[in-house]
């Protein structure tokens, strides 16, 4: 072979190494990115994922595809995602249980929630309120510590099982105000409101699906988490509520949304899916939507900001979950 053709060759696959991934990453996207939802459609977290990827696909000029892959609270398609190319074409849209609560719970889970992914963006954390039924004749938080206390047991609060946010709500309140409630776990949320609805259960933390019911009068709010809502006028906060039940400090847990990437996406890539939500929770239309939804959306959008929200729940629930004694059964 020519020492000219050899040169030739050699410089070639020397540019290869040297500006490849530069150069993949400049036409990215050059195909369609594979959105991954942790849960079955229909529920909220589906919804989300085809609000943004809609939006996403017109911002980034390639479709933005949603997967469900349904599994072991999540765990199934975390474990996927991790395991996925870095290339930027699967993405993964996880709840904060996902990330910060599961890795606590669950002995056999084979990734690792800090350094197996990469924060795209935070999305949106979802509005949750403490609701009982008008029959009970609790109008407050402080009459349901109240009740708590003089009828130790006879308070019972639903959950969708033992580790979810329901669970930790209620047994950080129980261990706070040196109570006993009786936790009732349930395969969701909605039957468990039904049950509140109809007497059988004290208490739920339920997600925003429990609003309807307080609009109807069918529920009676006591507070809501992380913040008052337009939607729930003169229902105050948690913390608000709390304090004024003797109890400043208490924290319910927060649920949030959010994109995450596997580890080693390059940087511009990830600069380029995180444009694009935050340009996504900047149209009217989406943003009316998560709210309508009881969703907050996101103040910070940044990476790093993402990034700081799963350090700091994953170690609060890493402490809060030992304290508390929870384990899956």
């Amino acid at each position: 072979m020519k020492p000219l053709k050899v040169w030739s060759i050699c410089l070639l696959a020397l540019t290869s190494v040297l500006f490849g991934p530069a150069a993949r990453s400049a036409e990215y996207p050059a195909k369609p990115i594979s959105l991954i939802v942790p849960f079955a459609p229909g529920g909220f977290v589906h919804l989300v994922a085809l609000m943004f990827s809609e939006s996403m696909s017109a911002i980034l000029g390639q479709s933005v595809v949603v997967l469900n892959r349904p599994g072991a609270n999540g765990n199934v398609a975390a474990d996927f995602v991790a395991k996925a190319d870095p290339d930027g074409y699967t993405i993964f849209l996880p709840t904060a249980s996902i990330l910060t609560i599961n890795p606590h719970l669950y002995s056999n889970i084979h990734f690792d929630p800090l350094t197996d992914f990469v924060p795209v963006a935070q999305i949106a954390n979802t509005t949750n309120v403490f609701v009982v039924s008008p029959a009970s004749g609790i109008k407050t938080f402080k009459d349901l510590v109240d009740r708590a206390r003089t009828a130790p047991n006879a308070v019972s609060y639903g959950s969708s099982g033992s580790g979810s946010l329901q669970n930790i709500a209620g047994e950080s309140l129980s261990r706070q105000a040196n109570v006993k409630l009786l936790h009732v776990p349930y395969k969701g949320v909605a039957p468990a409101l039904v049950d509140v609805v109809g007497g059988r259960l004290t208490v739920m933390f339920s997600d925003a699906s429990g609003i309807p019911y307080v609009k109807s009068g069918q529920l009676t709010a006591l507070a809501v988490s992380p913040k008052a809502i337009d939607e729930l006028p003169n229902v105050p906060s948690v913390a608000d509520a709390a304090a004024a039940a003797g109890l400043p400090g208490y924290v319910p847990p927060a649920i949030w949304y959010g994109i995450v990437a596997p580890k080693g996406t390059p940087p511009d890539i990830v600069a380029k899916l995180n444009a694009a939500v935050a340009e996504s929770l900047k149209k009217p239309e989406i943003r009316s939507k998560l709210l309508a939804a009881g969703a907050l959306p996101a103040e910070d959008t940044s990476s790093a900001a993402f990034g700081r929200v799963i350090q700091a729940d994953h170690a609060r629930y890493g402490t809060l979950l030992k304290t508390l004694d929870i384990k899956v059964e």
